[in-house]
């Protein structure tokens, strides 16, 4: 690929090379095909990026097609109607490809509002719509390991936070624009997607035995939540959409009784168990080998003994190489305080890989300053608990808050 463009490239921003060099950064994968699991996609359907999006696979279709040049590469100060339209399926799409992944590209401020309030001609808005709500369809299984799946309601994970970001910001921008019709579309498609996460949530309370995904899923519905109020943050939502900022904003803390209550009752769990584990994993992002295959995404934590089990056994490395990784991680749970994820990954390395971490083919790998922190007391005692006693007693306590919730 091309390197990337000169800052502001496109109309003023970031440049199309620029973008596609980001996701392939963080997710080779993507953009070269090498992943089995991509071949349904399907013959291309029309000469814009926006007909590429219409398929559940439509991000991957939208990165593709740009990659191969059907959105110029070259830096226009002035961009065409047409081109503005699909720089917006583009950013959407890097934004979907790539926000759990290691290193996100985070497009998401300049598509909620740059794009919704900015260049885009007023003729386009219902273009911009469609676009927004195609992301609907988009299968987020295929770039991300955060999310769970509920029987009856599908599968939710923060990219359903993500493009109700998204949505939120074009119902400010057709409410600035006095576009009802638009505005009302758009309010449907929140309202739907909230009471599906609500119900997905009450379902797993209801079950014993489901308190991990149940935790799991209050850590999304948080997140998601959270969101919204960055889809309707701008002094644009204020001054026009104030009735939308009542119904859906602070979904976790004022007004705890809307959809059944559940966003509030999932803030309440996360609060108490999660929130250490709710920072952006910024220490990972440091460890490029991590990005080399779509099975290296990291779960959500802290029950991340599996995904460290994985890396102790991944089979594309050699000892050297795992040793990086291992580093990395080591640094990560120093890094990161009150966070308990790093340490089960640290546990699930510890159980897999042979030897463990203090055995000699390990040790042998590892710098001295690595070796000497596997051996603080505090790491050793927190690697040491059991699995299964670490997730018992979150389950037990979950159980005990919503009770009183």
């Amino acid at each position: 690929m091309a390197p990337p463009d000169p800052r502001g490239a496109f109309g003023g921003f970031v440049g199309v090379r620029t973008l596609l060099s980001q996701v392939e950064s963080t997710a080779p994968w993507i953009v070269d095909g090498r992943a089995p699991r991509f071949a349904e996609l399907p013959p291309r359907p029309g000469p814009r990026l926006r007909d590429d999006a219409r398929h559940p696979l439509g991000w991957w279709a939208v990165l593709l097609a740009a990659r191969e040049g059907r959105l110029s590469f070259e830096p226009t100060p002035e961009p065409t109607p047409e081109q503005w339209e699909d720089y917006f399926a583009l950013c959407l799409a890097c934004h979907w490809a790539t926000v759990a992944t290691f290193v996100p590209t985070d497009v998401d401020t300049k598509i909620r509002l740059h794009l919704w309030l900015g260049p885009m001609p007023p003729e386009r808005r219902a273009g911009q719509v469609a676009l927004a709500l195609e992301t609907g369809r988009w299968d987020p299984r295929k770039v991300t390991a955060r999310g769970v799946e509920v029987e009856g309601e599908g599968f939710v994970s923060g990219h359903d936070g993500e493009r109700l970001s998204v949505l939120c910001g074009g119902l400010v921008a057709c409410r600035q624009a006095g576009d009802d019709s638009l505005a009302r579309t758009l309010e449907e498609a929140v309202e739907a997607e909230l009471w599906r996460e609500a119900r997905a949530f009450e379902a797993l309370a209801a079950r014993r035995g489901r308190e991990q995904e149940l935790l799991a899923l209050a850590a999304l519905l948080t997140h998601n939540a959270g969101d919204v109020d960055q889809g309707l943050g701008s002094r644009e939502a204020k001054r026009h959409a104030a009735a939308d900022l009542e119904r859906f904003g602070d979904l976790a803390g004022r007004g705890p009784q809307r959809y059944g209550g559940a966003f509030a009752r999932a803030a309440a769990l996360y609060r108490e168990l999660l929130a250490a584990e709710g920072h952006r994993h910024y220490p990972l992002r440091e460890i490029r080998a991590l990005r080399s295959d779509p099975e290296l995404l990291l779960p959500l934590g802290p029950w991340l003994d599996e995904w460290g089990a994985k890396l102790a056994t991944w089979p594309a490395w050699d000892d050297p190489a795992r040793a990086e990784v291992l580093a990395g991680l080591v640094d990560a749970a120093r890094k990161v305080r009150q966070q308990q994820g790093y340490y089960r990954a640290l546990a699930g390395f510890d159980a897999a890989f042979p030897g463990g971490l203090a055995g000699s083919r390990m040790t042998r790998a590892l710098p001295a300053r690595v070796q000497r922190e596997l051996r603080d007391s505090e790491l050793r005692k927190r690697v040491a608990v059991r699995r299964e006693s670490f997730e018992s007693g979150l389950a037990k306590r979950a159980r005990e808050i919503l009770a009183r919730s």
